[in-house]
């Protein structure tokens, strides 16, 4: 492997990938309830984890909206979270 992320505890559930302020972003998601931003060239830890979902956050992706990332994601929970990857706080939706 070129790059390991560690960071989420248990089972990782899906990845995508995101561009935020030209720099390419590998987004995770997992049984730990948390999705992860991580730098995708570097490694190490997390860059930021969102929380919000109760329960494991089973599937993620990222799109973009008139210029601006965004990262989906769905959980166990049977909600669906918008979040800003550039934010790093609270989902948009």
């Amino acid at each position: 492997a070129l790059v390991v992320l560690r960071g989420h505890s248990g089972f990782v559930f899906g990845v995508s990938t995101v561009v935020v302020n030209g720099k390419v972003r590998v987004v995770s998601c997992g049984l730990d309830g948390t999705v992860c931003i991580w730098d995708a060239i570097q490694g190490g830890g997390a860059l930021t984890v969102l929380r919000g979902h109760y329960g494991a956050v089973v599937g993620v992706t990222a799109f973009v909206v008139n210029n601006d990332p965004r990262v989906v994601s769905c959980a166990a929970d049977g909600t669906v979270r918008i979040w800003d990857p550039r934010a790093g706080g609270d989902a948009l939706v």
